[in-house]
């Protein structure tokens, strides 16, 4: 896959957006998700951070639960992977950030911009404040 600046080689079925999947799934508790990229391997992962929360929100009193990812179960045997259970994911939709870096007619699945890498570390110290 070509992105900017570099050339990633990887599997097909893993991608940047299974590895949020793997981070929820092992800290199903996290109190926010924080994504930033500038190209177009960022992507998935932006289409992940949105795709938490199937109905572009969480209604009160539901739980959200994911199975196991692909990035978990593809190092296991089928047996063992079919007994690892869902997990209720605790984010919620204002805590869940995918921001992507650059001029903000940039075409992205992102829901904000920053314009450089500056403002991403202080928009994530705001966030962290």
């Amino acid at each position: 896959m070509v992105g900017k600046k570099n050339v990633e080689c990887r599997v097909l079925a893993i991608n940047k957006g299974e590895i949020v999947k793997k981070i929820l799934y092992q800290n199903p508790d996290a109190d926010f998700l924080f994504c930033a990229g500038d190209d177009k391997t960022d992507e998935e992962m932006f289409r992940q951070a949105k795709s938490v929360f199937p109905s572009g929100g969480r209604v009160p009193g539901q739980a959200v639960t994911m199975a196991a990812p692909i990035a978990v179960t593809s190092i296991m045997d089928e047996d063992e992977a079919d007994r690892l259970p869902e997990v209720e994911i605790h984010l919620t939709p204002e805590c869940t950030f995918a921001t992507a870096v650059g001029p903000p007619s940039k075409k992205t699945l992102a829901s904000s911009h920053l314009t450089s890498p500056e403002e991403v570390v202080m928009a994530m110290e705001a966030i962290l404040q």
